[in-house]
């Protein structure tokens, strides 16, 4: 992720595709995961939902605190520093959550981990809508890459993330299709879309993934 100063730039679309979904649903309570300092929350209160966002982040989630303010919406959403490996929340609180971008930030080892907590957090017939980076070798760049930092990361398709002096400042996987779809293998799915995003610091393009998944009735929440 590129910063300017200490916010950070997301280049991943927002979240249209729930917005136009459910726009008509009765209740749309969000929760956003990894929700920086508010981009995609601000999008989603301005079409008439209530939102929550969370982050790990204490810096970005300050921010966001401060530009709800700013805005005069303070007291309308909520904004928590929150682990999305362990939420604050009860079970079964939310309408919808949308994961944008975030589990590429994630080890393998801890994003299933992550989907069944955020699963857990929304209601029955509720909502999960993840926008990914997906594995792309047609860009000489990245295929170029995969084979390189496979020896730093030791798993095809993580790349090391540099600063211009060379400095990793993160890893960050593409995902093939088969991977992100199994993570939610338990989920139907909705919507699916294809399209070509901008990797969050060089601005190099890649594929995206968008998909809009429902929760199951009686879906087991452990796997």
């Amino acid at each position: 992720m590129k910063t300017s100063g200490a916010r950070k730039l997301y280049t991943i679309p927002l979240p249209s595709l729930l917005v136009y979904k459910i726009r008509d649903a009765s209740t749309k309570s969000v929760l956003d995961v990894g929700c920086g300092y508010g981009r995609a929350c601000y999008y989603l209160y301005q079409n008439s939902f209530n939102v929550v966002g969370v982050d790990v982040d204490r810096v970005q989630i300050g921010l966001a605190q401060q530009e709800s303010k700013s805005r005069g919406i303070a007291g309308e959403m909520g904004f928590l520093a929150n682990d999305a490996r362990n939420l604050s929340f009860p079970d079964s609180c939310f309408d919808a959550a949308t994961m944008l971008g975030i589990l590429t930030l994630v080890p393998k080892s801890e994003r299933l981990r992550i989907v069944i907590e955020v699963s857990r957090v929304v209601k029955k017939d509720g909502y999960i809508l993840v926008e990914e980076f997906g594995r792309t070798w047609e860009n000489p760049v990245y295929a170029k890459r995969y084979r390189q930092d496979f020896k730093v990361t030791g798993e095809l398709g993580t790349i090391t993330v540099k600063n211009e002096t060379g400095k990793i400042l993160h890893f960050g996987h593409h995902f093939t299709l088969k991977e992100l779809l199994d993570l939610f293998k338990d989920f139907r799915v909705i919507d699916f879309r294809k399209g070509t995003f901008t990797s969050y610091y060089h601005k190099n393009w890649v594929k995206g993934y968008t998909i809009l998944t429902q929760k199951q009735k009686g879906q087991n929440p452990v796997r």
